[in-house]
């Protein structure tokens, strides 16, 4: 009985390894959101210091037959032995939510420098709204052994030291009202469009700008089935899937995205393919771009400069009417002086519109410290 048992376990292994080398492999998971590992070059030096085998064991991981089943599988036998954390995510009920580490006190001080820099040079109103988190804004559903750091007693901070620069726009409280709305997604870092129209009617009285009313968008859901980037980070697979909504408002003339020397033009800020990928939020601007400028249909004649990660993606188009052309510039992509590339002066307003985790970790407004 034992040998016909051991026989059966060698005879499945040897059909996992041949299945293994003969199915095709792909590049990328999209349930994981990432590149997979590819088969390593072989080299005597490689072999010897090890990283030859390695390699091979990473690309044997990545490409095992059956992968995202075994990591579901696994996922739910933690969870049930009592695990509520994995890859710095916290896994609560029905929904994860990013450990967001506490503040870099260099990176923050850096990124302040170059607010206050641009807005003296600028001289005109200057507003920034740094989002919280969800960890932070709804706290309640952590699990009990989880610890956060005082993000709302950051922005105050924050707002106080910006004082006579830069308009701080606090939108804490806010958030807080609706936390138990359906305000960040359950399976990504972002905030939902639900909980961005919060934030845009608090922008909009900050500004000067009169908000549109919830009725007056055309509010429509156009995916149901969207796992984000908390999913893929996490590897749990048992919550259930996002709903994406759009605020559509005003039209647009043009959408232009500058990459480097290519200039690519659209007549939309819409991209519906990527509803049928795994990453649908990048339906919102075509996702990441260095620069993009969206000539609207708003006869205001303002023009808005936009200095923002991906959080103000889902938010910009609540924007259309009040302005007349909007250019945003992701600072992560841009690696020259901006003044090479945007003359700022034509502009009436700019607005920083970033995550707490990317102003707090990433230093991107520290960049425009180098403007003169």
């Amino acid at each position: 009985m034992n040998k016909t048992f051991a026989k059966v376990i060698i005879c499945l292994w040897v059909l996992l390894v041949i299945l293994n080398v003969v199915l095709p492999k792909t590049d990328f998971s999209e349930s994981e959101n990432r590149y997979l590992a590819t088969f390593p070059t072989f080299s005597q030096k490689s072999l010897v210091n090890g990283t030859f085998m390695q390699k091979v064991d990473e690309y044997i991981n990545d490409h095992f037959i059956g992968r995202d089943t075994w990591i579901t599988a696994k996922s739910k036998m933690e969870y049930l032995l009592g695990k509520r954390e994995n890859n710095g995510v916290f896994i609560c009920h029905d929904q994860l939510i990013e450990d967001l580490a506490e503040p870099t006190e260099k990176i923050v001080t850096a990124n302040i420098a170059g607010l206050k820099h641009y807005a003296d040079l600028f001289g005109k109103p200057t507003y920034i709204l740094v989002a919280p988190s969800a960890a932070s804004i709804q706290a309640d559903r952590l699990p009990s052994f989880a610890t956060g750091w005082d993000q709302k007693q950051f922005l105050t901070d924050l707002s106080e030291e910006l004082k006579g620069s830069v308009t701080a726009v606090n939108v804490y409280d806010t958030l807080c009202a609706h936390k138990d709305e359906y305000i960040y997604y359950r399976t990504d870092h972002h905030w939902t469009t639900d909980g961005a129209f919060l934030a845009y009617q608090q922008l909009c009285a900050a500004m000067g700008i009169t908000p549109s009313a919830y009725a007056d968008f055309q509010v429509e859901t156009i995916s149901t089935d969207f796992n984000g980037t908390l999913y893929s980070k996490s590897g749990v697979r048992n919550v259930t899937p996002d709903t994406i909504k759009s605020y559509k408002i005003g039209g647009v003339n043009r959408y232009t995205i500058t990459s480097g020397s290519e200039v690519t033009e659209y007549d939309t800020i819409y991209f519906p393919e990527f509803l049928e990928k795994k990453d649908k939020y990048p339906y919102f601007l075509n996702g990441n771009q260095p620069i993009v400028t969206i000539d609207t249909q708003s006869t205001s004649g303002k023009k808005l400069l936009m200095f923002k990660d991906s959080y103000a993606h889902c938010l910009t188009p609540m924007l259309l009417q009040a302005y007349s052309e909007i250019t945003l510039v992701d600072l992560r992509y841009v690696n020259t002086n901006i003044q090479n590339l945007i003359n700022i002066q034509e502009y009436d307003e700019t607005l920083f519109l970033y995550s707490m985790d990317v102003f707090t970790h990433q230093s991107n407004t520290s960049k425009l410290s180098r403007m003169q």
